[in-house]
């Protein structure tokens, strides 16, 4: 979750459904012709930050962005996206705002091969159960992913401060890890730990350096792939890329944005 307040409280933030065209004079590991855009949610809740540095970072990989919000999941029309990604914000209220039949139509999406980017407060959405300050959210959450999403995590950052936390790659074997370095800093922003109900049911990827938690997952559901991260991989602390400056002030040592590519490619089956 990256939002300026605390869940019940966050600042309300609905950006307009519009699609954003890649710009030529844009560079990436994608340099061909997008087909089916990337849809990200941008509805109430959505943090603008995390929306605007997601939409670049899709775009510098070379996909169109269509930006939703909660009535674009009413009709079973999702196949027309290559992949659904929820940014960080508030998942009260993405829950709140989508259906129940938008979040079945979701789920039937990825089941028949469709695929699901949860960052942060995406993947608080995605989960079986969410955990907020020690309490479980009366909420209805999107429960592709069958474990809990629990935080803020203090030892990671003592809320409600943020902060750049190590993430390290415990999975070495995987097509989104296999090529990275045994560890990142990435963004923390009172993200999750992701704990699954049985580990056999997902691939931990990486675990926060500080309590050891699940930071990183992926996993099939269905004939479609999930991929969760707790952190913000999206923001570029150190580059104005990512067309914001909201943690211009921090070191990331590095960009997150080829793991974020990896994450795609293997979501997308490529």
């Amino acid at each position: 979750m990256r939002t300026s307040a605390p869940v019940y409280a966050a600042v309300i933030l609905l950006l307009p459904i519009v699609s954003c065209d890649r710009s030529d004079n844009e560079t990436g590991p994608g340099d061909g012709p997008a087909d089916r855009p990337i849809g990200l949610y941008a509805g109430r809740g959505a943090d603008e930050d995390c929306v605007e540095a997601s939409r670049s970072m899709f775009k510098w990989m070379g996909h169109a962005v269509e930006l939703l919000g909660p009535q674009s999941f009413q009709k079973q029309d999702l196949g027309k996206f290559k992949l659904l990604c929820f940014p960080g914000g508030d998942m009260y209220e993405y829950a709140q705002d989508i259906s129940s039949t938008g979040k079945e139509n979701i789920r039937t999406y990825v089941e028949n091969g469709g695929a699901y980017i949860g960052i942060c407060g995406g993947a608080y959405f995605a989960s079986e159960r969410v955990v907020w300050l020690e309490n479980q959210l009366q909420m209805e959450p999107l429960r592709l992913y069958e474990g809990t999403a629990r935080g803020p995590l203090n030892e990671v950052i003592l809320y409600p401060a943020y902060g750049m936390c190590k993430i390290v790659f415990v999975e070495s074997e995987h097509p989104i890890t296999s090529e990275q370095p045994d560890s990142a800093w990435v963004l923390y922003y009172w993200g999750p730990a992701l704990v699954p109900d049985d580990d056999r049911t997902v691939t931990i990827l990486g675990r926060y350096d500080q309590g050891d938690a699940p930071a990183v997952l992926s996993f099939a559901y269905g004939d479609g792939r999930v991929f969760l991260i707790g952190a913000h991989p999206e923001f570029e602390e150190d580059d104005d890329r990512d067309g914001v400056t909201f943690g211009d002030e921090l070191d990331d040592q590095g960009s997150d944005w080829d793991l974020m590519n990896r994450a795609v490619l293997w979501c997308l089956g490529e």
